[in-house]
């Protein structure tokens, strides 16, 4: 089962590297980089990130970017997701949550309807250990902060130990998975991008960085 192929359900952050990393130290074989992509925008929701600097990101891992288009208002994602898999025909997914049951259970019912297995490698760690173990194989860059809830010091800046202590000290999620911040993996062991943060812009709760490849290192 593992020399299948299997599809990743990529935000372009820490999680998904991790699990990325993760799925390919037990054996599996990514082939497909799913990202949910506005269709009006062409950003990915959550972090609002450009479609063209994740697939960028995706090129250096050498699998295929797939864009999963939908609205949020219409709600429509889920189903776009089952159609883009039905497209892949892929053994299985790799996903990369943390503790969000709901969100764990949804993916799990739908990749059961389709037949893939659904595999979730960083369920329930303990988020200082994940930390740790993303800072070993990258540094991410904060892209999109929760205003009122995290410094905008914090924006454009690195995934560190001084964010860790901010959030830990007011009783937040230090990987963010209650939505206090969107990372973005421009530096890891696979690939360095050289970006830079052209301007910052609002969208409802959050503020987040709009960036530039300007090259490799």
């Amino acid at each position: 089962m593992k020399s299948a192929e299997y599809f990743i359900l990529w935000s372009g952050g820490k999680d998904s590297y991790l699990s990325y990393k993760k799925a390919l130290g037990r054996g599996f074989r990514i082939t497909h980089a799913l990202s949910y992509v506005e269709s009006r925008s062409k950003r990915l929701i959550g972090c609002f990130l450009r479609e063209e600097i994740v697939k960028d990101q995706v090129k250096h891992l050498g699998i295929e970017f797939v864009p999963v288009y939908g609205s949020k208002r219409k709600g429509d994602f889920g189903q776009r997701l089952m159609e883009a898999i039905k497209d892949i025909k892929p053994a299985g997914g790799i996903f990369g949550d943390i503790y969000q049951r709901e969100h764990r259970n949804f993916l799990e019912v739908l990749c059961g309807r389709l037949g893939v297995r659904a595999v979730f490698p960083l369920w329930q760690m303990d988020e200082r250990v994940l930390i740790a173990q993303i800072l070993e194989v990258s540094s991410p860059m904060v892209i999109c902060r929760k205003v009122r809830k995290v410094p905008r010091k914090f924006l454009g800046g690195r995934v560190n130990e001084e964010l860790v202590n901010f959030l830990s000290s007011r009783g937040m999620s230090i990987s963010g998975e209650e939505g206090e911040y969107q990372s973005f993996v421009d530096i890891c062991e696979d690939f360095e991008m050289k970006v830079k943060v052209d301007r910052t812009f609002r969208r409802s709760r959050y503020e987040c960085a709009d960036l530039t490849v300007e090259g490799y290192r």
